[in-house]
């Protein structure tokens, strides 16, 4: 059978990627397999979510999306299967899946059992029969098995117990706090041009006119961003407030990089004037 399967890490410049990327093939050799991102900022489920939200819908409906930003790795968090409208979504219940599911509209939501997915996934590599489960890396020995196992056709009910959807684990994106003249937003995302993505959407704040000066300021620096539709419409090495492709306010530095002037990196807040909640 097989499908598209869509990868999410943290796990950047290793092998871990790619051993995933070869447990998902052994098992389900038509499947296809798409590094979406593997170079995450260490540890940081709240950018695992952006990318998992942002990207998510890029992919053929039917997709499943594996999201290991997972520093509960062999803790009692759980690993879950959620099955939405369009999409199934794998990963750890720590919130990576959270925003993006509840988008799509969850369905089901299983609570994958190990041993379950391990007796299965050994019919097909044996190697899991000889070698020992690791309680470092789910993403070789939980989550590339059960895409795979999934992308053949298994129900998710033959690889765990379900659960009800109200019990994920919840993290939210979009997050807007007013406070006098300010309004404070989180950083949930810095790309390798160092743009620093920000926690409100249009739906969220009243977005400046173009040519607007939006006023950053962080608890290392500050800096002046013009509002407008894209990079070139400042000169370079000036500061540029948009809204970004993936529709989520952001900042830059014209070919420069904002994360590195005002000193921030995902979960910092920023402060910014000029820019106002819709709720207040």
């Amino acid at each position: 059978m097989g499908t598209t399967i869509g990868l999410v890490t943290d796990f950047g410049s290793s092998v871990y990627d790619g051993i995933v990327e070869s447990v998902i093939l052994a098992i389900s050799p038509s499947s296809r397999v798409i590094r979406v991102e593997n170079s995450l900022p260490n540890f940081s489920v709240l950018a695992g979510s952006y990318i998992v939200y942002s990207s998510y819908r890029w992919l053929p409906r039917g997709s499943i999306v594996v999201a290991v930003v997972d520093p509960g790795v062999g803790t009692r968090r759980r690993a879950v299967i959620v099955r939405t409208n369009n999409y199934t979504f794998i990963g750890p219940d720590n919130g990576v899946l959270y925003e993006a599911s509840t988008e799509d509209g969850i369905r089901e939501v299983y609570a994958i059992d190990y041993n379950r997915v391990r007796t299965e996934a050994a019919k097909r590599l044996p190697t899991f029969k000889s070698w020992p489960p690791s309680s470092t890396f789910h993403g070789r020995d939980v989550f590339a098995p059960t895409a795979a196992l999934l992308a053949e056709g298994f129900d998710p009910g033959a690889l765990g117990v379900r659960v009800l959807p109200t019990s994920l684990t919840a993290l939210r994106l979009r997050y807007v706090v007013r406070s006098g003249e300010q309004t404070s937003l989180r950083v949930v995302y810095t790309d390798h041009f160092g743009n620093v993505a920000l926690s409100a959407t249009p739906r969220d704040v009243r977005l400046p006119r173009y040519g607007d000066i939006v006023y950053v300021e962080s608890t290392k620096s500050k800096g002046t961003f013009r509002f407008a539709r894209t990079f070139g419409d400042v000169k370079p090495n000036d500061g540029v407030a948009y809204v970004n492709s993936f529709n989520f306010l952001e900042l830059a530095i014209n070919q420069g990089s904002a994360a590195s002037m005002l000193g921030v990196r995902v979960g910092d807040m920023v402060s910014v004037s000029g820019l106002n909640p819709f709720s207040y």
